[in-house]
């Protein structure tokens, strides 16, 4: 009897949590394996770009915020450079994820670079971990996995028409625009959060033009080059970038981090389910699963983002009438 009840609940508990469902894609296991390491070594990538970036741009004088010149004085600092090279890494790792595994798969995954940014701060800080940082890395890494075996992501058709991303990306542009108005504002904490908001909705846009991208090229690359998706994919990771030096500068991590790191897996994963069709798993107890994840997910991500451990490996911002050498 006992046997017989516990295989009901475990019959139960598999009919919304497959831990197969990650490599039943119609690529294959091998290729779903392929864009879970590459979306992880992704994350540990741009843990450190964003760590070594924010350190660099909290320096810079206040009124470079949203200026190309931001970039140029940037660009002498060392740190910064660095930085960069580690974003550049963390792109092509993202780009071969997103080659092998649809957005919501891969960008999930990119999420727990948290949990790579965490010991950065042990390692300079010079602190220890507490119950807050083991809690929310527990609640980021439990959420995600819990996410992908009730969501269950199959495969898509990234190659959307041109109609589908002229309103998408519309729609994502004149979000990132309203929050990019948060310029204006005195530097703190709600200029650091709106231009932070900005730079997440571009990467995510940037992260849903990267995976057309990176499909295409397998297929033609001729006709990919000779598309307007690679010049828009440019445009955007371009001012997404510069809205996220821009709220590095304007504030500290605790400010920026937490948004660009919820909303930019939020609008990529919104874009794959509604303009590519990437299907997730939508029975009621799926749906309810999922969203507790996601709740999880983002508490987590706000409690490492304010953590000393980060906070403390960003010095203060420097006035305007300061001037830093380069």
């Amino acid at each position: 009897m006992p046997s017989a009840i516990s295989g009901q609940i475990g019959a139960c508990f598999s009919s919304f949590i497959d831990i197969d469902a990650l490599v039943r894609h119609p690529t294959g296991s091998g290729n779903t394996v392929i864009a879970v390491a590459a979306a992880l070594a992704a994350a540990a990538s741009f843990a450190l770009a964003a760590v070594w970036q924010q350190r660099a741009a909290a320096t810079a004088p206040a009124h470079l915020a949203l200026s190309p010149r931001l970039v140029l004085a940037l660009a002498r600092r060392p740190l910064w450079l660095a930085g960069m090279g580690a974003g550049l890494a963390s792109f092509g790792l993202q780009a071969v994820a997103l080659a092998y595994g649809p957005l919501t798969l891969v960008q999930p995954l990119i999420v727990t670079e948290l949990v790579f940014a965490v010991p950065l701060g042990l390692r300079t800080g010079q602190l220890r971990l507490g119950m807050r940082e083991y809690g929310a890395t527990l609640a980021v890494v439990a959420g995600i996995l819990l996410f992908l075996l009730t969501a269950r992501p199959h495969q898509g058709n990234p190659d959307a028409p041109d109609v589908v991303w002229l309103v998408i990306g519309s729609l994502m542009i004149i979000a990132a625009g309203f929050a990019v108005a948060g310029a204006r504002l005195p530097m703190g904490p709600l200029r650091a959060t709106l231009l932070a908001a900005a730079a997440g909705t571009l990467f995510g846009l940037q992260s849903a033009l990267l995976r057309t991208i990176t499909v295409r090229l397998g297929h033609d690359l001729v006709h990919t080059l000779s598309s307007w998706h690679p010049y828009a994919l440019a445009v955007v990771g371009t001012a997404g970038v510069l809205c996220a030096q821009s709220a590095f500068q304007a504030g500290q991590v605790a400010f920026s981090l937490p948004i660009i790191d919820t909303l930019e897996p939020l609008v990529a994963i919104l874009i794959g389910a509604v303009a590519f069709g990437e299907r997730l798993a939508n029975t009621p107890a799926a749906i309810a699963v999922q969203i507790a994840s996601g709740l999880a997910i983002i508490a987590g991500v706000f409690t490492l983002d304010r953590s000393p451990l980060l906070q403390g490996l960003h010095p203060p911002q420097i006035p305007d009438n300061v001037s830093t050498p380069g």
